[in-house]
């Protein structure tokens, strides 16, 4: 078998279909911006004024998130100037202010409870932060997140490792293991592509997965012939004209009609779904969004792991001197400055994505 042998690209108004997680359409269009907060800004204002006739409540739900991203813009503007420990707070104030934009889009009428932020820094914790109790009258921002989000925290302790933290980041994820930061596990994310095809005479969807076989020495590969994973990917024959890179195909395949905008509003979302069970983590760079499989997923979503991260930082820098000291200066020190250089930004286009639904990038892209 050869990789011509492998059925088409599936394609949706003349576009490869591609996945994406932000609950965009199979044709959404790509929003190519070098300033995703921006954009996020217009496209609110946008939905506010169209509103002609509300009774209030729709009008003040974009109201209130206009005003918490532009927030998230201020704090973030403020750390573009400030230096660490202070820009560790500012990072902070400005991710979770966008948390909300994203809250209140989905329906949560911030306001009218208290709302904590669901994680603490006890006086005894130093490379841990500890999860808040859910019970009381209150809105805990980072569980009703991470239920957003479609993964909920899962039982396993109120603590977390800060080491934990780090290597849930993909942003900084090599650099870790290239400073031996976390001796004894392997790498976890496993770069893929991943493909949607179709099969003439194009009445059934379906998608492939590939990687390279140089990774079968460095992560724990065989998870994907494995336990849950199994269920849902099956490994396709070695192609004779691509003998470096592995090959699977969905077990799934589901029915369409391709000229169906009903079809594909139904169809595509189910194979998204399909391949966020693979725990897929999508990293967005120059040459658009990478994808990876997580081969040891957190119990929580990436999206929660760093806004975990921020909180630590500027928590450490409010009320914690000395183990600012330790930290800053100690063997996490390249990898948090790495970390809070790197990680706001791409923070920033992935919430303007789940937010709007749609997939943003960066200007010039590679995205199809």
């Amino acid at each position: 078998m050869k990789c011509k042998d492998l059925d088409e690209k599936a394609r949706r108004e003349y576009k490869s279909v591609r996945y994406y997680p932000f609950g965009n359409s199979a044709s959404s269009p790509f929003i190519l911006t070098s300033d995703p907060l921006g954009y996020l800004i217009a496209w609110l204002e946008q939905k506010l004024n169209s509103i002609q006739r509300d009774s209030g409540s729709q009008r003040n739900k974009y109201v209130k998130a206009i005003y918490f991203t532009q927030l998230a813009v201020d704090f973030n503007n403020s750390a573009q100037g400030a230096k660490m420990p202070s820009k560790g707070t500012l990072i902070y104030y400005s991710l979770i202010n966008l948390v909300k934009v994203y809250l209140i889009i989905n329906g949560y009428d911030l306001e009218t409870k208290v709302e904590h932020h669901g994680l603490s820094l006890p006086p005894t914790y130093k490379e841990k932060i500890k999860l808040t109790s859910q019970t009381g009258d209150y809105i805990s921002i980072f569980h009703e997140f991470a239920k957003t989000l479609g993964k909920p925290i899962s039982p396993g302790g109120s603590d977390i490792k800060i080491s934990d933290l780090l290597r849930s980041l993909p942003e900084v994820h090599e650099l870790g293991y290239a400073l031996e930061l976390f001796p004894s596990s392997k790498r976890k994310y496993l770069p893929v592509e991943i493909i949607i095809r179709t099969k003439p005479p194009r009445t059934k969807l379906y998608y492939t997965i590939a990687y390279e076989k140089k990774f079968d020495t460095q992560m724990k590969t065989d998870k994907l012939v494995k336990g849950e994973l199994k269920k849902i990917i099956t490994k396709i024959e070695d192609l004779e004209d691509d003998p470096n890179r592995c090959y699977f195909k969905s077990i799934m395949k589901i029915s369409y009609t391709k000229k169906s905008e009903k079809s594909w509003n139904m169809c595509y979302p189910k194979l998204v779904t399909d391949l966020k069970r693979l725990n897929i983590v999508s990293m967005l760079s120059r040459d658009g969004y990478r994808h990876y499989i997580d081969l040891e997923p957190n119990r929580m979503h990436r999206l929660n792991s760093v806004l975990a991260f921020a909180f630590y930082l500027g928590t450490v820098a409010r009320y914690r001197p000395t183990l600012n000291e330790e930290i800053l200066k100690g063997k996490y020190q390249a990898i948090i400055n790495e970390a809070v250089t790197s990680i706001p930004n791409q923070f920033f286009y992935l919430m303007t994505s789940h937010i709007t639904s749609q997939v943003c990038a960066i200007p010039k892209a590679k995205l199809d």
